[in-house]
């Protein structure tokens, strides 16, 4: 049986953990975007409910930012190395809509006009390095920072989304 609406404190909270679980670790100025702005959750109703969450919460500094985490993911965070994976992902993709195209540590300034407007992108790293686009049933690539694209994990996806596309 459903219990019905939650109240908007134990919503918040839920809303908190949810959001952390999918796109942790995260600045407060993040979830306070996404809460805030998103739900209308006024800054100090959301601080409250961060408070609440406090035996939760592991507070983090990634790259001379605080950002927040919740416990159980904490372990499995820090055993996880750096990859320098290459993915080719649709525009709208969660990975760069969670966050937020605002994020410069997954989207770079120069690419953020691009990616609001839906653009497929390349991805290195989990960093946005560039587009891709199907002309004739081919996978174009335009990448807008001067750092290198691995060649064989992007021949690789390259040919993996061809294969989904083959030309007329």
């Amino acid at each position: 049986r459903w219990p019905g609406i939650p109240d908007l404190d134990d919503a918040g909270r839920r809303a908190v953990i949810a959001y952390l679980g999918a796109y942790g670790p995260a600045p407060v100025a993040r979830l306070q975007y996404w809460l805030g702005e998103g739900l209308g959750a006024g800054r100090k109703r959301i601080e409250g409910w961060i408070r609440d969450l406090d035996d939760r919460l592991v507070r983090l500094d990634i790259e001379g930012a605080e950002t927040l985490v919740l416990d159980e993911h904490v372990d499995a965070l820090s055993a996880t190395a750096p990859s320098q994976a290459v993915r080719l992902l649709p525009g709208h993709d969660q990975w760069v809509l969670g966050p937020g195209t605002a994020d410069a540590i997954v989207v770079p300034a120069a690419a953020r006009t691009a990616v609001t407007r839906g653009a497929n992108l390349v991805l290195v790293g989990g960093v946005v390095r560039g587009s891709w686009r199907l002309r004739d049933g081919k996978v174009v690539i335009e990448t807008w920072t001067d750092d290198e694209v691995p060649r064989e994990p992007l021949a690789s996806e390259v040919a993996r989304i061809e294969g989904l596309f083959p030309a007329r």
